[in-house]
């Protein structure tokens, strides 16, 4: 769900660009031009369609009249013109004085006109009854402004106006069969310190407020009744252009440079780093004037050298995008109280997200290297201390080497060798998995071990319940409380849970490592104590082909898989399947587990702490190339599996046959369960495609990353799903939403 760019047309005249408009029956956007040339342009392939020049001075407002289909043209010559299809004058009203800005006020069928020093309001005439679209002789003007009217808004029977006197000044409209009249019932007489040149209305459900630009190089943004919310300062250059995007409700503003800033209008922030709308274009000239068409959600910006840039809404889009500086693996997430997003990449970094409680697009990071923890080690592998440069110089043994390995392994042994020539030498995390129940994070690694994250208590017993900083955001959400509607009411009442919260605010340490492997752990599954089990287990799972079940509760080792049908020790009666261990899940229901090899087969055992019990149960034979997902589909009660051979294969219960194949013609590198609606979210190649079980049609495709995705989770709290990748990024992309059917 973003702004995508759509078009370019470069050097449409040779006088510059002074308005902007759109004709949305006709799908056609406006440009109007200081010599008073008006064009108009083909919105789906930006190819001229219409050139007329009826004003005799620059262009400075181009409207479009919704109801009658016309699109109303105004000029500093003092003409008003009405075109009708074609470029064909409909109306030429001369009004007498440079005319700077129209509104058409729908409530009380007014056009209002903006002029030197005063404000004119004229009753429409469609029928041109009086001789015109608009009727003269009923004509009102207001004269409290001491300049140019620049800014005309209407909102109900109000007008709203603002001008290079610094005012910005609220108009209430009476209207009799007579005469109509203007009231001021507000006149900010210094809104600025320099005059105004744009004034936006922002509608959403939540509120209703108003943004103006000015020559100082700041925004107001100010409430419905005019009084004054915030100030925006941040800006090197004047203000240009302002728009409101309401697909994507972000306030998209020019102020001297080649790309437009992004802001949050309900928060007050700079969204820009995390919307990925303009990342990938260059630096061109700079933007100069904006306009959003409301119907077909377009976006049209001009630029100094007459170029014009058309954006597009695709609601396959990016919402938002985190960055990071490494190669991404894992991805993770807790939502109980706080959205809480968790990465590991190739460099051993682990970064939390914490999403911003009054914007859904920003998010604040907090980094931890593996390096910097002292924890202390449990296993079998406690008092060995493996050396990474050791580890790194290992011989690679058949499942390592880039010749015999998947794309996914080849890929990782490729980060890795490329962290091993940083200068910081450490090993990448591999999975990662965070327990509600425990509040902790378990993330494993290339090195075979398993690093246990947990919230510092220390940290948080040390925060009191009503702190200074919990009493400045109450005040905060209290002075913004229009702004946040429910969402401020949903945060207080987080609020009162103070001391979960105070947990998840934190601190965040390694406290723990469980080591019993030998290579990269790539594969980890939950059994949970709602399982029947006194307490939570997790099984682990990697490249040296070992299975191994923790007691989460003591950090031991509870058991390490042994093959019970061999009586003799052997290096081979440890190994739970041919190939290495990638991906592996737990069915509750059924209470097995199963695990993905690379030798193409997925293995079905029954979970039990002791391995005389992990009976197998199945193997899943049919891929053609390393599996490398496995899911188990707890609302239709199937096995679901990925592999590089480019299929997606749906399982029975018990896992004897394959009951639909679903092809992805591209690697399927992980898989998730929309837990809504039950749709399969596959990562294939660079891709997010999700599917309907059922018919295995393929319901959305989300395009953007830029290598393979490594990780995907749902996160019915936010109705999105994310995505981690090897291109260093996080996306959140719109869930697909799968429509109910009414049945008679």
């Amino acid at each position: 769900m973003a702004m995508q760019k759509h078009l370019s047309v470069q050097g449409c005249h040779q006088r510059s660009i002074t308005a902007l408009g759109f004709h949305s029956a006709r799908r056609e956007f406006l440009t109007g031009f200081e010599d008073g040339v008006i064009k108009w342009w083909d919105l789906d392939n930006g190819r001229l369609s219409q050139s007329a020049a009826e004003h005799a001075g620059m262009v400075t407002h181009l409207l479009y009249w919704a109801e009658t289909k016309l699109v109303l043209s105004s000029s500093n010559d003092g003409m008003l013109i009405a075109w009708t299809a074609g470029a064909v004058v409909f109306d030429r009203i001369k009004l007498g004085s440079p005319i700077f800005s129209i509104a058409i006020n729908i409530r009380r069928q007014l056009l209002v006109c903006g002029f030197k020093k005063h404000l004119s309001v004229y009753p429409l005439d469609e029928r041109k009854t009086s001789g015109h679209v608009i009727n003269l002789k009923k004509r009102f003007s207001d004269h409290r402004h001491t300049d140019i009217v620049s800014c005309v808004v209407t909102l109900d029977n109000r007008i709203y106006t603002a001008g290079y006197d610094k005012k910005f000044i609220i108009f209430d409209t009476y209207q009799t069969a007579e005469k109509t009249c203007l009231t001021a019932v507000r006149c900010n007489s210094r809104a600025h310190e320099a005059g105004i040149i744009h004034l936006l209305l922002v509608r959403e459900s939540e509120s209703t407020r108003f943004l103006t630009g000015s020559f100082d190089q700041t925004i107001g943004v100010w409430s419905q009744d005019g009084q004054l919310i915030q100030r925006l300062r941040h800006f090197t250059g004047v203000i240009t252009g302002l728009c409101y995007v309401a697909p994507v409700k972000t306030v998209w503003i020019t102020s001297g440079s080649s790309h437009p800033l992004l802001l949050d209008p309900r928060s007050g922030e700079t969204i820009s780093d995390f919307v990925d709308t303009f990342k990938s274009q260059e630096d061109g000239p700079q933007l100069q004037q904006l306009v959003c068409l409301p119907e077909s959600s377009h976006v049209i910006g001009c630029s100094r050298q007459n170029h014009v840039t058309v954006w597009k809404y695709n609601k396959m889009g990016c919402v938002t995008v985190l960055h990071t500086k490494h190669p991404l693996e894992c991805l993770s997430y807790t939502g109980t109280k706080l959205i809480l997003l968790f990465t590991g990449d190739s460099n051993g970094t682990v970064e939390k997200w914490e999403r911003n409680y009054i914007s859904p697009f920003i998010y604040s990071k907090e980094s931890y290297h593996m390096a910097d923890t002292r924890p202390e080690r449990k296993g079998p592998r406690c008092l060995q201390q493996v050396q990474i440069i050791e580890w790194s110089r290992r011989p690679q043994s058949r499942l390592n080497r880039v010749g015999t390995a998947g794309v996914l392994r080849k890929g990782i042994i490729a980060n890795s060798q490329r962290t091993c020539r940083a200068p910081r030498k450490s090993c990448g995390f591999m999975k990662s998995l965070f327990i509600e129940e425990m509040d902790i994070l378990v993330m494993s690694a290339e090195n075979g071990d398993i690093y246990l994250w947990e919230f510092d208590d220390s940290v948080m017993c040390s925060v009191p319940e009503e702190t200074p900083a919990l009493d400045e955001h109450q005040e905060l959400i209290k002075k913004y409380e229009f702004l946040l509607a429910r969402g401020s009411e949903s945060f207080l009442e987080t609020q009162k849970t103070s001391g979960v919260l105070n947990k998840h605010l934190a601190g965040f340490t390694c406290k723990k490592i469980l080591a019993a492997h030998y290579k990269a752990v790539t594969a980890l599954a939950l059994i949970g104590k709602e399982s029947g089990f006194h307490t939570a287990y997790l099984l682990s799972g990697g490249w040296d082909r070992r299975l191994c079940v923790w007691d989460l509760d003591t950090c031991s080792l509870a058991e390490a898989f042994s093959n019970p049908d061999l009586d003799h020790w052997s290096e081979q009666r440890e190994i739970a399947c041919d190939g290495a261990i990638l991906d592996m899940c737990y069915s509750p229901k059924r209470k097995e587990f199963a695990y993905a090899s690379s030798d193409g087969r997925v293995y079905i055992r029954r979970f039990a702490t002791v391995s005389s019990e992990m009976t197998l149960v199945n193997i899943l034979i049919g891929h053609e190339a390393e599996v490398t997902s496995i899911v188990w589909h707890h609302l239709i009660d199937k096995w679901i599996s990925g592999s590089e051979d480019g299929t997606i294969r749906i399982w029975s219960e018990d896992g004897t046959q394959c009951e639909k194949i679903l092809v992805t013609k591209g690697v399927v590198t992980c898989i998730c369960i929309d837990q809504v609606n039950g749709c399969i979210a596959a990562g294939v190649h660079d891709a997010v495609r999700v599917y309907d079980p059922e018919s295995l049609l393929q319901v959305q495709c989300n395009m953007g990353h830029k290598d393979l995705i490594r990780s995907i989770v749902h996160i019915p709290e936010m109705k999105q799903y994310v995505s981690a990748s090897w291109d260093g990024t996080v996306r959140m992309w719109k869930a697909y939403y799968k429509a109910q059917t009414t049945q008679d």
